[in-house]
């Protein structure tokens, strides 16, 4: 994936990375000792899983050496101090016993409070496939941000954006493989492209059962596409631009995998849910 530079073009009002870094300015009116037990995490924080060993050997050496580069946080609408950036650094700091950590206050809404927290992550390349899908559609479905404006403000390629996107339409059981590492994007770019998610979760198991490598992987999809089944000479028909459209709209409203199949002028829609009270949530938006 080619990357651009991170922060180009970054936010409403053009701030880049640079706006969480300390300036004489900073350190003159918004740098600040703030104790741990007063702040809180940032609730749209795009990274869901945090290396403990690495945590423990951070905080090791916080306990030795102190805090260098402060986090950065903002006073939310409760008057809570809410993390911008330096989750990992905070989470240390609490388990090396610190009381006190210095922090830069700024003062952001939510669109750059969520777009901070994904640009720092993204920076470091620290999110897994699926957190920045996850983190990319909520951009869209909280914020209404196009994949175009994503992709300006990340500094990377609208097609990229759309690729991890992408992921999403798999099925869930394949996310935890894809965030492991245990397919890759190129295992699951290839997935995509077959029709039904019991072709993709059979084909899967047989990647990681086998090792299959990803040029193997797309010439199985190929044989799979061109078998003549009577089942595939059943299945709808391709949906138009205007419809998978609809479907990205549903997806991203309700928060859920929204599936559109068609006959004819006719048609289905089927909505997931995996949990009764995520459909108990899902009902709330439709009724």
């Amino acid at each position: 994936m080619k990357r651009k530079a991170l922060g180009k073009g970054f936010g409403e009002k053009g701030l880049g990375l640079a706006a969480l870094v300390p300036t004489s300015e900073d350190k003159k009116e918004g740098l600040m000792d703030l104790k741990i037990e007063s702040i809180i995490a940032n609730r749209y924080q795009p990274r869901q899983d945090f290396d403990q060993t690495a945590l423990e050997s951070l905080a090791n050496s916080l306990k030795q050496h102190g805090l260098i580069q402060p986090i950065t946080v903002r006073k939310n609408e409760h008057g809570v101090f809410e993390l911008i950036s330096g989750e990992r650094r905070w989470r240390a700091a609490k388990l090396a016993g610190l009381s006190k950590i210095p922090a830069i206050i700024k003062t952001v809404g939510d669109r750059e409070l969520m777009e901070w927290a994904v640009l720092e992550n993204l920076q470091r390349e620290d999110l897994n496939p699926i957190e920045k899908a996850k983190a990319y559609e909520k951009l869209i479905s909280e914020f209404s941000l196009t994949q175009e404006e994503i992709a300006t403000r990340m500094g990377i390629d609208r097609s990229s954006v759309s690729n991890f996107l992408r992921l999403l339409h798999l099925p869930t059981e394949l996310w935890d493989d894809i965030s492991a590492g245990r397919l890759s994007m190129g295992h699951a770019k290839a997935l995509l492209s077959l029709d039904s998610e019991e072709s993709q979760l059979k084909l899967a198991n047989e990647i990681k059962r086998r090792g299959i490598s990803v040029r193997q992987t797309e010439a199985l999809v190929q044989q799979i596409k061109k078998a003549p089944t009577e089942k595939k000479q059943q299945q709808p028909a391709a949906l138009d631009p205007d419809l998978i459209r609809v479907e990205d709209r549903l997806r991203q409203s309700l928060g859920t995998k929204v599936k559109l199949l068609q006959q004819g002028k006719a048609g289905e829609i089927r909505i997931a849910y995996y949990s009764l009270n995520d459909l108990d949530r899902i009902l709330e938006k439709l009724l």
